[in-house]
């Protein structure tokens, strides 16, 4: 019986900047799953990892200590008044497609972003996409509309559907205030959502 994997979901590191590049790099360069067209630097991506890490949760899932995906929450737009909001991103080596990847780390991040207090929660999805749809829907998104003609990539006018999801029980901004910073939250809230979502991934092995 060949040996189950060593499976994990935690928090993102500097030192993962070069695999977390290298598995967006088809979707960059063969796809229009993102708007980016440019390739960012490994520098530029840990970069954005140590901002992104200042106040949203920034995962990884790795296999047998190989990053194999990765998923982040990040400000919707800059004003003050959209703080409770938080747009959501997700992206998984091909070659781990369909194996527990993305709801494993779906799980950790959504309820890292309950115990910090935000409300609001979208996916802003390039059509056509039905695993990335049918992911969000299992997790109680449902579809807001589609901004026709959105973005120009690869040769052609893309679609982009917005999806939300607002978190039941949402902290009222008046008496519990701003959703907290990552470090914040009390560590064992962060270490029973990572634990339960690598529990997760394991049973799906």
């Amino acid at each position: 019986m060949a040996r189950k994997a060593e499976v994990s979901i935690r928090m993102a590191q500097s030192d993962d900047a070069a695999a977390i590049l290298a598995i967006y790099e088809p979707y960059i360069v063969d796809t229009a799953i993102t708007f980016v067209s440019k390739l960012p630097t490994e520098a530029e991506v840990d970069k954005k990892l140590i901002e992104i890490k200042k106040r949203y949760p920034y995962l990884v899932c790795t296999f047998n200590d190989k990053v194999v995906g990765f998923a982040f929450a990040n400000w919707v737009r800059p004003h003050d008044a959209y703080r409770w909001n938080a747009e959501l991103s997700i992206y998984i080596e091909a070659d781990y497609h369909g194996r527990g990847v993305a709801t494993a780390l779906y799980t950790a991040l959504l309820q890292i972003l309950r115990a910090q207090g935000y409300c609001n929660l979208y996916a802003v999805i390039t059509l056509p996409n039905e695993a990335s749809i049918a992911l969000h829907r299992h997790f109680g998104f449902t579809e807001l509309g589609v901004h026709k003609r959105n973005g120009y990539k690869l040769g052609a006018w893309r679609d982009v559907l917005w999806m939300e999801h607002r978190i039941e029980g949402c902290a009222d901004p008046e008496t519990h205030g701003s959703p907290l910073r990552l470090n914040q939250v009390r560590a064992n809230e962060i270490e029973t959502a990572l634990g339960l979502a690598t529990a997760l991934l394991q049973g799906a092995q």
